[in-house]
């Protein structure tokens, strides 16, 4: 077909690869379920009258405790969603190394515990971060449950705004199918049966985390009636139920050796490192360094030129800082 399997790209992808097989197995859907419902009480401040603060703990909880569902979200949804071949590929057209929106989350969280406390300012750096926080989980339950229900990724549909429809897309999967999201490996009624317990325990929870004690360990709010937020969760919780059990009646069960289509593939081993995700073994590696295939600064000047007026850039920073 064309494909250059054994082109293997150097950018440093088989260490993100190999971080992202170890977040996809050790992902908790419960955890994420229950941290999505119990931060949405923060909401419940959102009035001009009250006021709210991270707790003690928030910042940890999120940042640590949670890395591995609040971790690599726009790589889940690269690769599961958007149908991106591999971890490589998505660094080659993203150029995105780092996670940056988790980082920003939790910074956001750590800088509204710096601000004055009852203030404006610490009131929409907290919800701002747990907002976000929110996002982060929605996207990381929705990419796993597009793949769980097998649903066609959506490709280079839109063109350079892809990767944001399919972030939005993943975030309402997420929201609408939440508990799909979990380790559903087959569908019919152990699917349902585990969806009816995971939802359980997640109402179990909610209502727990309406003790003050419990509040206090994430965020400290003042004048804040959970009436509303009570009922839009309840409501929320039942109806992701129902809708997780009609879609995990559909999920077929994994495929057997006998029934795989395209046994040709079957000789390939699959390799985050290659932009086409696999490689064939046995042939030799080619390996590119996608350094080398980036223009050298600005084509207009030569390099004289450009290094000229570096320096000069680099000495009138420094006379800015001095002064």
């Amino acid at each position: 077909s064309g494909q250059l399997y054994n082109l293997m790209v150097d950018n440093g992808s088989g260490g993100l690869a190999s971080t992202w097989k170890q977040l996809m197995l050790s992902f908790s859907g419960m955890q994420a379920m229950v941290a999505l419902s119990v931060l949405t009480r923060a909401f419940a401040c959102i009035n001009p009258e009250s006021k709210v603060k991270p707790g003690y703990f928030l910042g940890l909880v999120l940042g640590l405790v949670l890395a591995e569902e609040m971790s690599q979200s726009v790589l889940n949804v690269a690769m599961l969603v958007q149908g991106i071949p591999s971890v490589a590929a998505q660094m080659l057209v993203s150029g995105a190394e780092s996670d940056w929106p988790r980082k920003i989350a939790v910074f956001s969280l750590a800088l509204a515990a710096a601000q004055e406390s009852g203030s404006a300012a610490q009131k929409i750096s907290t919800l701002l971060g747990i907002a976000m926080s929110m996002t982060l989980l929605g996207a990381n339950l929705g990419s796993r449950a597009w793949m769980h229900m097998k649903w066609r990724p959506i490709g280079n549909m839109f063109g350079p705004l892809t990767p944001f429809y399919a972030y939005c897309a993943a975030v309402l999967t997420g929201l609408v199918f939440p508990f799909m999201g979990f380790q559903i490996q087959s569908g019919g009624a152990p699917a349902i049966q585990s969806i009816m317990i995971n939802c359980a325990i997640v109402a179990i929870l909610f209502v727990l985390s309406d003790l003050n004690v419990v509040q206090g360990f994430l965020f400290m709010g003042e004048a804040c009636d959970q009436s509303a937020t009570n009922i839009a969760l309840g409501s929320w919780l039942a109806m992701t139920a129902v809708t997780s059990i009609f879609a995990a009646r559909k999920v077929e069960k994994p495929e057997t050796f006998h029934n795989v289509e395209g046994e040709i593939d079957m000789i390939l081993n699959e390799d985050q490192t290659s932009p086409v995700g696999f490689k064939v073994p046995n042939f030799p590696d080619y390996c590119i360094n996608p350094v080398s295939l980036r223009e050298d600064g600005l084509s207009c000047l030569s390099t004289n030129v450009q290094t000229v007026v570096g320096i000069v850039v680099c000495l009138g920073l420094g006379v800015f800082v001095a002064a």
